[in-house]
């Protein structure tokens, strides 16, 4: 029982929506799965918990982890990430790919490192999320670089029960207008799955800078006009609550791994 809390726990703190989720490139197919891990710092912790997972990337390729992930965090203290898994059977897998890592590389190792990180956050917790293409819009001219885009704007829609539908049929609606309006300026759509206050869809707005991310963002909105403040007033009265939150890619505290995850058994 103490090992698998610890390899719980271990996962968050060196990886780790409600849930942010990641931007997933053109193509990426519809109800594809992410497995997300989240954990909150204390402001006076960032410089040791951060220290921590940078030294950690190092441990994981030694000894061959095959999970690629990528980190985010926001302005509010909260890092995330990111892991594409095949399906819920790949949940297991990843486990069994943490267990076989700390036993090859040492609990007291790991131990160790634990006591030296424990006081550097506050809480953490697991989600799963569903990236839906159909709701996303994604224009050649405005492609997601992980190593580029630092400045992200996630939209947390939790949706009133029952108003799923309605909900998805607007975001269909603003990819068809922002499409005819040729608009340069997009976003990727996500539905909440296990472990997230459903009924929830997250979108995902990115720009090299705050500065870009808001002049696009004024340019776009004066192509889409009315007819978009409309359809986001309606959208808004389907929600029975909305945040935003604002951070960046840290490619810096992501982990890609050279040899892809196994087909799990």
């Amino acid at each position: 029982m103490r090992r698998g809390i610890w390899i719980v726990s271990f996962a968050v703190l060196v990886a780790c929506t409600f849930g942010v989720v990641s931007l997933a490139p053109a193509g990426e197919e519809e109800g594809k799965l992410y497995f997300i891990e989240e954990v909150t710092v204390k402001p006076e912790g960032v410089a040791a918990y951060e220290a921590a997972v940078k030294g950690f990337t190092s441990i994981l390729a030694e000894h061959g982890f095959p999970y690629a992930y990528e980190a985010y965090a926001t302005d509010d203290y909260h890092y995330y990430y990111v892991y594409p898994i095949k399906d819920f059977a790949d949940v297991d897998a990843l486990y069994k790919s943490w267990m076989k890592l700390l036993e090859s590389w040492g609990w007291d190792k790991y131990e160790e490192m634990e006591k030296q990180i424990s006081g550097s956050y506050e809480t953490y917790r697991f989600t799963l999320s569903r990236f839906r293409p159909d709701l996303s819009y994604l224009p050649e001219q405005h492609p997601y670089d992980p190593d580029k885009s630092n400045y992200l704007l996630w939209g947390y829609c939790y949706v009133k029960p029952g108003m799923e539908r309605a909900f998805e049929k607007n975001f269909k609606e603003f990819v068809t207008l922002f499409t005819a309006k040729e608009v340069p300026f997009g976003w990727n759509t996500w539905q909440g799955d296990f472990g997230t206050e459903m009924p929830l869809y997250i979108y995902v707005e990115h720009a090299a800078s705050p500065a870009v991310f808001w002049t696009e963002a004024e340019k776009a909105m004066a192509k889409v006009g009315d007819e978009s403040e409309a359809l986001w007033n309606e959208t808004l009265s389907m929600l029975r609550r909305y945040d935003v939150k604002t951070g960046k890619n840290r490619p810096e505290l992501s982990y890609r791994p050279v040899k892809p995850a196994p087909t799990p058994e």
